[in-house]
Protein backbone atom coordinates (compact mmCIF):
# COMPACT_ATOMS: atom_id res chain seq x y z
CA UNK A 1 0.00 0.00 0.00
CA UNK A 2 1.28 3.27 -0.88
CA UNK A 3 -0.09 6.44 1.59
CA UNK A 4 -1.16 9.84 0.14
CA UNK A 5 -1.71 12.56 2.93
CA UNK A 6 -3.68 15.71 1.65
CA UNK A 7 -3.73 18.77 4.17
CA UNK A 8 -2.81 22.00 4.89
CA UNK A 9 0.38 23.40 6.09
CA UNK A 10 3.69 22.26 7.10
CA UNK A 11 2.92 18.59 8.22
CA UNK A 12 6.00 18.84 10.97
CA UNK A 13 5.39 22.31 12.51
CA UNK A 14 1.35 23.64 11.67
CA UNK A 15 -0.53 19.75 11.70
CA UNK A 16 0.53 17.84 14.54
CA UNK A 17 -2.37 15.23 13.50
CA UNK A 18 -0.59 15.05 10.20
CA UNK A 19 2.72 14.32 11.95
CA UNK A 20 1.24 11.95 14.38
CA UNK A 21 -0.33 10.00 11.36
CA UNK A 22 3.14 9.76 9.44
CA UNK A 23 4.61 8.24 12.56
CA UNK A 24 2.13 5.34 12.46
CA UNK A 25 2.72 4.93 8.54
CA UNK A 26 6.43 4.80 9.33
CA UNK A 27 6.41 2.09 11.96
CA UNK A 28 3.80 -0.08 9.25
CA UNK A 29 6.39 0.31 6.87
CA UNK A 30 3.77 2.26 4.49
CA UNK A 31 5.66 4.07 2.30
CA UNK A 32 4.01 8.29 2.13
CA UNK A 33 3.99 11.37 0.57
CA UNK A 34 2.25 14.86 2.05
CA UNK A 35 0.73 16.37 -0.79
CA UNK A 36 -0.07 19.97 0.35
CA UNK A 37 -1.38 23.42 0.19
CA UNK A 38 1.11 26.14 1.92
CA UNK A 39 -0.51 28.92 2.76
CA UNK A 40 2.59 30.53 4.26
CA UNK A 41 5.10 29.67 1.90
CA UNK A 42 7.21 27.56 4.81
CA UNK A 43 7.18 24.01 3.71
CA UNK A 44 8.98 23.53 0.37
CA UNK A 45 12.28 21.78 0.40
CA UNK A 46 10.65 19.14 3.42
CA UNK A 47 10.85 15.42 3.12
CA UNK A 48 8.28 13.92 1.63
CA UNK A 49 6.58 16.79 1.28
CA UNK A 50 5.09 17.93 -2.79
CA UNK A 51 3.36 21.41 -2.36
CA UNK A 52 0.14 21.60 -4.79
CA UNK A 53 -0.74 25.12 -4.15
CA UNK A 54 1.43 28.10 -2.49
CA UNK A 55 -1.14 30.92 -1.82
CA UNK A 56 -3.15 32.99 0.69
CA UNK A 57 -2.74 33.36 4.39
CA UNK A 58 -3.70 31.97 7.68
CA UNK A 59 -6.19 34.81 8.27
CA UNK A 60 -9.79 34.89 6.61
CA UNK A 61 -10.99 37.05 3.94
CA UNK A 62 -11.77 36.90 -0.04
CA UNK A 63 -8.05 35.93 -0.97
CA UNK A 64 -8.72 32.42 0.91
CA UNK A 65 -12.26 31.93 -0.36
CA UNK A 66 -10.22 31.81 -3.56
CA UNK A 67 -7.38 29.87 -2.25
CA UNK A 68 -9.82 27.32 -0.76
CA UNK A 69 -11.31 27.25 -4.11
CA UNK A 70 -8.31 26.43 -5.97
CA UNK A 71 -7.52 24.17 -3.81
CA UNK A 72 -10.31 21.97 -4.58
CA UNK A 73 -10.14 22.50 -7.97
CA UNK A 74 -6.62 21.84 -8.50
CA UNK A 75 -6.45 18.85 -6.02
CA UNK A 76 -9.39 17.48 -8.23
CA UNK A 77 -7.82 17.32 -11.01
CA UNK A 78 -4.20 15.89 -9.57
CA UNK A 79 -6.68 13.11 -8.23
CA UNK A 80 -8.09 12.71 -11.02
CA UNK A 81 -4.98 12.27 -12.91
CA UNK A 82 -3.63 9.64 -10.20
CA UNK A 83 -6.91 7.80 -9.17
CA UNK A 84 -5.00 4.85 -8.04
CA UNK A 85 -1.42 5.91 -6.76
CA UNK A 86 -2.22 4.99 -2.95
CA UNK A 87 -4.92 5.24 -0.25
CA UNK A 88 -6.13 8.92 -0.12
CA UNK A 89 -5.55 10.31 3.46
CA UNK A 90 -7.76 13.08 3.49
CA UNK A 91 -7.25 15.87 6.26
CA UNK A 92 -10.67 17.55 6.14
CA UNK A 93 -13.89 18.01 3.99
CA UNK A 94 -11.88 20.53 1.46
CA UNK A 95 -9.15 17.91 0.90
CA UNK A 96 -11.63 14.68 1.02
CA UNK A 97 -14.44 16.12 -1.29
CA UNK A 98 -11.87 15.82 -4.31
CA UNK A 99 -11.49 12.14 -4.06
CA UNK A 100 -15.17 11.64 -3.37
CA UNK A 101 -15.93 13.21 -6.54
CA UNK A 102 -13.18 11.46 -8.42
CA UNK A 103 -14.63 8.25 -7.20
CA UNK A 104 -17.90 8.41 -8.86
CA UNK A 105 -16.10 8.14 -12.25
CA UNK A 106 -12.68 6.26 -11.34
CA UNK A 107 -12.01 4.18 -9.02
CA UNK A 108 -10.56 6.14 -6.33
CA UNK A 109 -9.58 4.57 -2.55
CA UNK A 110 -9.65 7.35 0.34
CA UNK A 111 -9.93 7.81 4.09
CA UNK A 112 -11.84 10.72 4.90
CA UNK A 113 -9.95 11.90 8.41
CA UNK A 114 -13.12 14.07 9.18
CA UNK A 115 -11.47 16.28 12.47
CA UNK A 116 -13.68 19.00 12.14
CA UNK A 117 -17.16 19.62 10.97
CA UNK A 118 -17.37 22.36 8.66
CA UNK A 119 -20.92 22.57 8.62
CA UNK A 120 -20.61 23.17 12.69
CA UNK A 121 -17.63 25.60 12.78
CA UNK A 122 -19.83 28.62 11.31
CA UNK A 123 -22.89 30.44 12.01
CA UNK A 124 -23.69 29.40 9.01
CA UNK A 125 -27.55 30.50 7.12
CA UNK A 126 -29.73 27.58 7.43
CA UNK A 127 -29.38 27.06 3.56
CA UNK A 128 -25.74 26.86 3.24
CA UNK A 129 -25.25 24.69 6.71
CA UNK A 130 -27.86 22.14 4.94
CA UNK A 131 -25.87 22.38 1.75
CA UNK A 132 -22.41 21.69 3.34
CA UNK A 133 -24.24 18.63 5.70
CA UNK A 134 -24.85 17.06 2.37
CA UNK A 135 -21.63 17.24 1.05
CA UNK A 136 -19.97 16.05 4.82
CA UNK A 137 -22.52 12.66 4.42
CA UNK A 138 -21.89 12.54 0.53
CA UNK A 139 -17.95 12.06 1.44
CA UNK A 140 -18.16 10.27 4.46
CA UNK A 141 -20.51 7.49 2.61
CA UNK A 142 -18.40 6.95 -0.28
CA UNK A 143 -15.31 7.20 1.76
CA UNK A 144 -13.38 3.36 2.67
CA UNK A 145 -13.21 4.41 5.92
CA UNK A 146 -14.40 7.63 7.81
CA UNK A 147 -12.63 8.49 11.01
CA UNK A 148 -14.09 10.83 13.44
CA UNK A 149 -12.27 11.94 16.72
CA UNK A 150 -15.16 11.13 19.17
CA UNK A 151 -18.91 9.93 19.97
CA UNK A 152 -20.04 13.16 19.13
CA UNK A 153 -19.09 12.96 16.12
CA UNK A 154 -21.07 9.44 15.26
CA UNK A 155 -24.12 11.23 15.49
CA UNK A 156 -26.34 10.96 12.24
CA UNK A 157 -23.92 8.80 10.42
CA UNK A 158 -25.52 5.76 9.37
CA UNK A 159 -22.35 4.05 7.23
CA UNK A 160 -21.13 1.20 8.95
CA UNK A 161 -17.37 2.76 7.71
CA UNK A 162 -17.01 4.54 10.85
CA UNK A 163 -14.10 4.51 12.85
CA UNK A 164 -13.18 6.84 16.67
CA UNK A 165 -9.96 7.62 16.76
CA UNK A 166 -9.46 10.11 20.11
CA UNK A 167 -7.28 12.99 20.09
CA UNK A 168 -4.40 11.55 22.72
CA UNK A 169 -1.30 11.80 21.69
CA UNK A 170 1.59 9.23 20.14
CA UNK A 171 3.45 7.20 22.45
CA UNK A 172 6.61 7.96 20.47
CA UNK A 173 6.49 12.30 20.64
CA UNK A 174 5.56 11.43 24.41
CA UNK A 175 8.71 9.97 24.57
CA UNK A 176 10.63 12.53 22.96
CA UNK A 177 8.69 15.16 24.36
CA UNK A 178 10.11 13.67 28.13
CA UNK A 179 13.41 14.00 27.43
CA UNK A 180 13.15 17.87 26.36
CA UNK A 181 11.64 18.44 29.80
CA UNK A 182 14.50 16.67 31.68
CA UNK A 183 17.08 18.91 29.41
CA UNK A 184 15.19 22.45 30.69
CA UNK A 185 16.29 24.55 33.13
CA UNK A 186 14.96 24.54 36.93
CA UNK A 187 12.15 27.05 36.83
CA UNK A 188 10.69 28.80 39.79
CA UNK A 189 8.03 28.50 42.53
CA UNK A 190 5.09 30.50 40.85
CA UNK A 191 1.90 28.50 39.35
CA UNK A 192 2.80 27.80 35.56
CA UNK A 193 0.09 28.29 33.08
CA UNK A 194 0.03 27.18 29.70
CA UNK A 195 -1.60 28.73 26.73
CA UNK A 196 -0.92 26.46 23.14
CA UNK A 197 -2.62 26.18 20.24
CA UNK A 198 -4.58 28.25 17.97
CA UNK A 199 -4.80 31.65 19.73
CA UNK A 200 -8.27 33.36 18.63
CA UNK A 201 -11.20 34.92 19.09
CA UNK A 202 -13.27 31.85 19.96
CA UNK A 203 -10.99 30.17 21.90
CA UNK A 204 -10.54 32.69 24.79
CA UNK A 205 -8.19 35.19 23.69
CA UNK A 206 -9.69 37.84 25.04
CA UNK A 207 -9.86 36.27 28.82
CA UNK A 208 -6.74 34.77 28.99
CA UNK A 209 -5.01 38.59 27.83
CA UNK A 210 -7.25 39.88 30.73
CA UNK A 211 -6.25 36.91 33.34
CA UNK A 212 -2.74 37.48 32.38
CA UNK A 213 -3.17 41.59 33.14
CA UNK A 214 -5.13 40.96 36.15
CA UNK A 215 -2.36 38.43 37.72
CA UNK A 216 -0.01 40.86 37.29
CA UNK A 217 3.65 38.77 37.27
CA UNK A 218 2.12 36.58 40.51
CA UNK A 219 1.61 33.66 37.89
CA UNK A 220 4.06 32.11 35.47
CA UNK A 221 1.98 32.07 32.29
CA UNK A 222 4.20 30.60 29.17
CA UNK A 223 2.48 29.95 25.09
CA UNK A 224 2.77 28.68 22.17
CA UNK A 225 0.96 28.47 19.11
CA UNK A 226 -0.59 31.16 16.52
CA UNK A 227 -2.30 33.78 16.95
CA UNK A 228 -5.08 35.22 15.22
CA UNK A 229 -6.94 38.46 16.53
CA UNK A 230 -5.60 41.71 18.78
CA UNK A 231 -6.37 40.41 21.74
CA UNK A 232 -3.75 37.20 20.63
CA UNK A 233 -1.41 39.67 19.29
CA UNK A 234 -1.36 41.36 23.19
CA UNK A 235 -1.62 38.45 24.72
CA UNK A 236 2.04 37.60 22.98
CA UNK A 237 3.51 40.81 23.86
CA UNK A 238 2.83 40.35 27.06
CA UNK A 239 4.15 37.01 27.58
CA UNK A 240 7.23 38.84 25.62
CA UNK A 241 10.63 36.21 25.12
CA UNK A 242 7.73 33.36 27.33
CA UNK A 243 5.68 33.03 24.04
CA UNK A 244 7.65 30.99 21.95
CA UNK A 245 5.91 31.30 18.30
CA UNK A 246 5.03 28.20 16.18
CA UNK A 247 6.70 24.62 17.82
CA UNK A 248 7.02 20.88 17.30
CA UNK A 249 4.50 18.87 18.38
CA UNK A 250 6.83 17.54 20.58
CA UNK A 251 8.17 20.93 21.77
CA UNK A 252 4.58 21.92 22.53
CA UNK A 253 3.80 18.95 24.81
CA UNK A 254 7.03 19.02 26.28
CA UNK A 255 5.78 22.75 27.52
CA UNK A 256 2.84 21.23 28.16
CA UNK A 257 4.57 18.45 30.91
CA UNK A 258 6.72 21.12 32.27
CA UNK A 259 3.25 23.17 32.86
CA UNK A 260 1.11 23.29 36.27
CA UNK A 261 -2.52 23.64 34.45
CA UNK A 262 -3.23 24.40 30.84
CA UNK A 263 -5.83 27.00 29.35
CA UNK A 264 -8.02 25.38 26.77
CA UNK A 265 -11.42 27.03 26.08
CA UNK A 266 -13.98 26.98 23.40
CA UNK A 267 -16.57 29.58 22.70
CA UNK A 268 -20.16 27.84 22.77
CA UNK A 269 -21.60 30.00 20.56
CA UNK A 270 -20.35 27.75 17.88
CA UNK A 271 -21.60 24.51 17.31
CA UNK A 272 -18.60 23.25 16.30
CA UNK A 273 -17.48 23.97 19.68
CA UNK A 274 -19.58 23.03 21.80
CA UNK A 275 -18.84 19.14 20.12
CA UNK A 276 -15.37 19.79 20.31
CA UNK A 277 -12.75 17.10 21.11
CA UNK A 278 -9.60 18.65 21.45
CA UNK A 279 -5.80 17.40 21.88
CA UNK A 280 -5.18 19.85 24.37
CA UNK A 281 -7.63 17.66 26.57
CA UNK A 282 -6.69 14.48 25.68
CA UNK A 283 -2.87 15.26 25.57
CA UNK A 284 -4.05 16.59 29.52
CA UNK A 285 -5.77 13.67 30.28
CA UNK A 286 -2.79 11.09 28.96
CA UNK A 287 0.05 12.94 30.54
CA UNK A 288 -2.16 13.94 33.65
CA UNK A 289 -1.78 17.73 33.39
CA UNK A 290 -5.19 19.68 35.04
CA UNK A 291 -6.52 21.97 32.36
CA UNK A 292 -9.34 24.87 32.37
CA UNK A 293 -11.94 24.84 29.65
CA UNK A 294 -15.77 26.41 30.43
CA UNK A 295 -19.12 24.93 31.07
CA UNK A 296 -21.29 24.61 28.03
CA UNK A 297 -19.71 22.04 25.98
CA UNK A 298 -21.28 18.92 25.30
CA UNK A 299 -17.90 16.67 24.82
CA UNK A 300 -16.21 17.83 28.68
CA UNK A 301 -19.08 15.72 30.32
CA UNK A 302 -17.11 12.96 31.02
CA UNK A 303 -13.76 15.34 32.61
CA UNK A 304 -16.65 17.06 34.37
CA UNK A 305 -18.33 14.11 36.15
CA UNK A 306 -14.89 12.68 37.49
CA UNK A 307 -13.54 16.44 38.53
CA UNK A 308 -10.89 15.89 35.98
CA UNK A 309 -10.43 19.58 34.72
CA UNK A 310 -10.84 23.52 36.27
CA UNK A 311 -14.04 25.23 34.78
CA UNK A 312 -13.86 29.11 34.05
CA UNK A 313 -16.82 30.88 32.55
CA UNK A 314 -15.96 31.63 28.98
CA UNK A 315 -15.68 35.75 28.20
CA UNK A 316 -14.94 35.99 32.27
CA UNK A 317 -10.88 36.77 32.51
CA UNK A 318 -11.12 38.31 36.45
CA UNK A 319 -12.99 34.86 37.46
CA UNK A 320 -10.34 32.78 35.53
CA UNK A 321 -7.23 34.98 37.46
CA UNK A 322 -8.96 34.51 40.54
CA UNK A 323 -9.23 31.18 40.20
CA UNK A 324 -5.86 30.49 39.19
CA UNK A 325 -4.67 32.57 41.86
CA UNK A 326 -6.93 30.19 44.09
CA UNK A 327 -5.15 27.21 42.69
CA UNK A 328 -1.50 29.19 43.26
CA UNK A 329 -2.68 29.47 47.05
CA UNK A 330 -3.51 25.84 47.36
CA UNK A 331 -1.78 23.25 45.41
CA UNK A 332 -3.76 20.65 46.38
CA UNK A 333 -6.54 21.66 43.71
CA UNK A 334 -3.90 20.20 41.37
CA UNK A 335 -3.83 16.88 43.04
CA UNK A 336 -7.45 16.16 43.32
CA UNK A 337 -7.40 17.32 39.05
CA UNK A 338 -4.94 14.93 38.21
CA UNK A 339 -6.62 11.79 40.37
CA UNK A 340 -9.76 12.45 37.97
CA UNK A 341 -7.70 12.48 35.32
CA UNK A 342 -6.03 9.02 35.97
CA UNK A 343 -10.05 8.10 36.02
CA UNK A 344 -9.94 8.45 32.24
CA UNK A 345 -7.79 5.79 30.39
CA UNK A 346 -7.35 6.56 26.74
CA UNK A 347 -5.79 4.03 24.31
CA UNK A 348 -2.46 6.07 22.41
CA UNK A 349 -3.52 7.66 19.54
CA UNK A 350 -0.79 5.54 17.23
CA UNK A 351 -2.54 2.18 18.91
CA UNK A 352 -6.31 3.07 17.36
CA UNK A 353 -4.56 4.63 14.05
CA UNK A 354 -2.25 1.45 13.37
CA UNK A 355 -5.72 -0.50 13.14
CA UNK A 356 -6.95 1.86 10.76
CA UNK A 357 -4.01 1.49 8.21
CA UNK A 358 -4.11 -1.76 8.59
CA UNK A 359 -7.80 -2.10 7.69
CA UNK A 360 -6.79 -0.16 4.91
CA UNK A 361 -3.82 -2.62 3.60
CA UNK A 362 -6.56 -5.08 3.57
CA UNK A 363 -9.11 -3.33 1.51
CA UNK A 364 -9.08 -4.47 -1.93
CA UNK A 365 -7.39 -2.41 -4.75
Amino acid sequence: MQAIILGQGNPYLKNPYLAKLSKVLDSAQVPYEFWIWSRDKQARDLPKVRVLLSFGSWGGGAVNALGYALWVLWLTVRVFAQPRAGVYFCSRLDAALPCALVSCVRRCRYVFLDRDKLSKSYAWPAPVKRGIELLERFVGRRAALHVVPGDSRTQGNDSDNVRVVRNTPHTDTIARARALVAAQPPRDRRLRVLISGLISPERGARMMREAIEACAGRIDFVGAGRLLGDDAQRLAELLGERYRGIVSNEEALAMLLGADVVLAFYDPALEINRLAEPNKWFDCAALEIPFFTNPGLFTSAPFEQRHACFLADYGDGAQLARELLRIDADRSLLDARRAGLRQLRYEAWDTAMARVIAECAELKS
